[in-house]
């Protein structure tokens, strides 16, 4: 091969490889500046901060005895409110009875009810069709939430509400003046229950106290009382130490005394100083119709500041899961944190330096790290500030409506909702242009 040849292959060679490298450079170029990127809407959540327990439920309860055979017909539901002397429960020969005395004193409501509309004419009524409309919205409105807390007598009650409206109704627009048929009906319904010995009154069970009436009982009624709640020591929850008592079969429920329940904890001292220090508590119950409950510390039991404790937290919500609940495991909610939920992979930090005046007035460069997330406006990405409010595992709650003195600088937006956050993506940086 001459000498001519050899140059020229030398040449091309080169060539080849600049264009080869030229076009690497482009690629990386092209790649660095259109990669594929993932975004997320930013979006607000909600996060508590809790010390999952486990929580046993103390009251003072006493026992509802019953002394005479037959069946039991209770008027209050669970976590019913009960006065002194109320009648909780009626004691008839069988269920047969008893069905039929409750289908007779509804009877006989219904016409006391329709006899009152009689007394009142047309123009006594002082409610619209519209307002009465807006009162049996009302109580259909109570009716469901009724339901739903397990206050059946309360939801029965709102059915007849709903009834006398509707008769109300009727005389405003007209439709009816009298309800002879319709009395003379329910009469007759009456007296063939009554025919048949469901006239029969039976015995009736009182309630001793006031408070909350429970039919359900568990054997651990007095177990622990609210006279105990300061010296519950720690270790004293275990069941080793805690065992129910024989319940007669004369018991038919019982009375919760006071307005208050209360439920202790074991805890850690760490956890116990976090609740201490907590500025609002609430409790979340799983077995209980209710997402959080507000309770407030009322005693924290421990030999020393580092050593376990036992917490006591006292609430005043009840319905019929509340007034059954004995243990549960339980969540002690210490706070609630609300912001814009942002995924730690989605973090970045940034160097920014900026000017600022020292005690002396002089202005000096100083740098800060900002922690903030690439955000894809149109098809450019900007860099927007986060001010954490709280830190899961593997997500991070920023504050919605920082205050300026939390940014580290102003150069930079700070992250809003619904912003577009880039969650997946390389070669980020504030103003890149994407496809």
């Amino acid at each position: 091969m001459d000498k001519d040849k050899t140059v020229i292959i030398k040449k091309v060679a080169v060539a080849v490889i600049t264009l080869l490298l030229i076009a690497y450079i482009v690629s990386v170029i092209i790649k660095a500046n259109f990669t594929q990127i993932e975004t997320q809407s930013a979006n607000v959540m909600t996060v508590s901060d809790s010390i999952s327990v486990k929580g046993y439920f103390i009251r003072d309860e006493y026992y509802l005895t019953n002394e005479q055979d037959g069946y039991v017909s209770y008027r209050i539901d669970d976590g019913g409110k009960v006065s002194k002397g109320q009648v909780v429960a009626d004691v008839y020969s069988d269920s047969t009875v008893a069905s039929d005395k409750k289908v007779i004193e509804k009877l006989e409501a219904q016409i006391a009810a329709l006899k009152k509309l009689e007394e009142n004419s047309k123009e006594n009524i002082s409610a619209s069709p519209d307002e009465i409309d807006l009162n049996i919205n009302s109580y259909l409105s109570q009716i469901n939430y009724s339901t739903y807390n397990g206050n059946l007598f309360e939801a029965d009650e709102n059915v007849e509400n709903i009834l006398y409206s509707i008769n109300e109704r009727q005389i405003i627009t007209g439709k009816t003046q009298k309800f002879d048929d319709k009395i003379n009906e329910l009469q007759a319904k009456i007296d063939k229950l009554k025919k048949g010995g469901s006239n029969y009154k039976g015995s009736q069970i009182k309630s001793s106290i006031s408070g909350y009436f429970v039919s359900y009982t568990d054997g651990y009624e007095g177990v622990y009382g609210t006279k105990d709640l300061e010296n519950i020591k720690y270790g004293d929850l275990s069941n080793k130490k805690i065992k129910p008592k024989t319940v007669g079969d004369n018991v038919i429920g019982k009375t919760i005394d006071g307005v208050y329940w209360y439920v202790a904890c074991e805890v850690s001292a760490e956890d116990a100083l976090r609740i201490k220090t907590a500025y609002r508590l609430s409790v979340e119950i799983p077995t209980v119709n209710n997402t959080n409950i507000d309770v407030d510390v009322y005693s924290i039991n421990q030999e020393s500041q580092t050593s376990n404790a036992v917490v006591i937290l006292r609430g005043n919500y009840m319905n019929s899961e509340m007034s059954r609940i004995r243990t549960d495991d339980i969540s002690v909610v210490i706070n609630t944190y609300e912001g814009i939920y942002v995924p730690k992979n989605a973090v970045h930090e940034k160097q920014v330096t900026e000017t600022v005046e020292d005690g002396n007035g002089k202005e000096k460069t100083q740098t800060k790290t900002v922690d903030g997330v690439y955000v894809l406006i149109g098809n450019e990405l900007q860099f927007k500030q986060i001010v954490e409010e709280y830190a899961g595992d593997d997500f991070i709650i920023s504050k919605k409506s920082p205050d300026d003195k939390e940014l580290a600088t102003d150069e930079y937006g700070v992250l809003k909702v619904y912003d577009d956050v880039v969650v997946e993506g390389a070669n980020l940086y504030d103003g890149k242009i994407v496809n």
